[in-house]
């Protein structure tokens, strides 16, 4: 399916008397136009870009669904990019996005990998009619030794700008690759703000939402605390929500075996939410 470009998007301008900064390769903004009622907006994770959804926006392009993944205020060029961003940064590249989509489609879905999920969840407080279903993957709530890292973010602070990325926590292919187009390191500000993001905006927020959710979770996520879907389906204020774990110590999109399993119950879910708002038009 043909990919159209999206004209200055895939240039950065920090301050206005820097030069323009380019994406990292991959790294750039994808929107695929199908002229379909429904379209899909891809979030990608913390430290990552729209790269981790390449096979997903491809198989969607496939089914003539029009979809736009953005990237996400720091992201996709180099961590002191990220570093100088804050969570209205963040939130206002989430909604930048949500109304260029909402321009194109009646409708829309919202995926978000890992925190963008969590944009997600904040993007539906709102409750905005076009908005008809949120799929969350690996979405934290609570992290992985979430006290740990709060503990690191003010130890860590004092001492190093950047915390580097523990492998353990990551598939070889996931940290080792260049292709995979995420930040090897994670600004110790950056993820003070994404804690405080957890805390301030998706915890007190989620019982707003109404629209119809698909929380997906491995049981053994090594990044984000299971833990962290129970509490999602249990708050959400949406009459119409779910849980699909997965087997797998894996996090998000990244396990290869996982991801036809995981494109099938999202592809379900989109037409299971749309069919039933009576659209027969992808």
């Amino acid at each position: 399916m043909p990919q159209i470009p999206l004209d200055g998007l895939n240039i950065i301008k920090n301050e206005p008397e820097k030069p323009l900064k380019k994406y990292m390769k991959g790294a750039e903004p994808f929107f695929h136009n199908a002229n379909s009622d429904i379209g899909i907006l891809l979030l990608h994770g913390f430290t990552a870009s729209p790269y981790q959804f390449k096979e997903l926006r491809e198989k969607l392009a496939q089914k003539n669904i029009t979809t736009y993944a953005p990237v996400i205020a720091g992201h996709g060029t180099t961590p002191e990019d990220l570093m100088a961003t804050t969570i209205g940064d963040w939130i206002e590249s989430a909604q930048n996005a949500y109304n260029f989509l909402k321009e194109k489609s009646k409708f829309i879905v919202i995926i978000g990998s890992s925190f963008g999920g969590n944009l997600a969840y904040h993007l539906a407080v709102k409750n905005d009619d076009a908005l008809k279903g949120i799929v969350s993957l690996g979405t934290p709530v609570y992290l992985r030794w979430h006290r740990i890292i709060i503990a690191r973010t003010i130890v860590y602070g004092w001492m190093k700008k950047f915390y580097k990325k523990q492998s353990a926590n990551y598939k070889p292919s996931y940290t080792d690759a260049p292709e995979v187009v995420s930040y090897p390191v994670i600004p110790i500000s950056s993820l003070k703000n994404l804690l405080n993001f957890l805390k301030y905006f998706t915890l007190p927020g989620l019982k707003n939402i109404t629209t119809p959710t698909l929380i997906i979770q491995a049981n053994q996520d090594p990044v984000v605390n299971p833990k962290s879907a129970q509490h999602l389906h249990q708050y959400l204020g949406s009459q119409h929500k779910k849980v699909y774990w997965m087997e797998g110590n894996f996090h998000a999109l990244d396990e290869p075996s996982k991801k036809q399993e995981i494109f099938d119950v999202i592809y379900t879910f989109i037409d299971e939410v749309t069919k039933k708002n009576g659209n027969n038009n992808l």
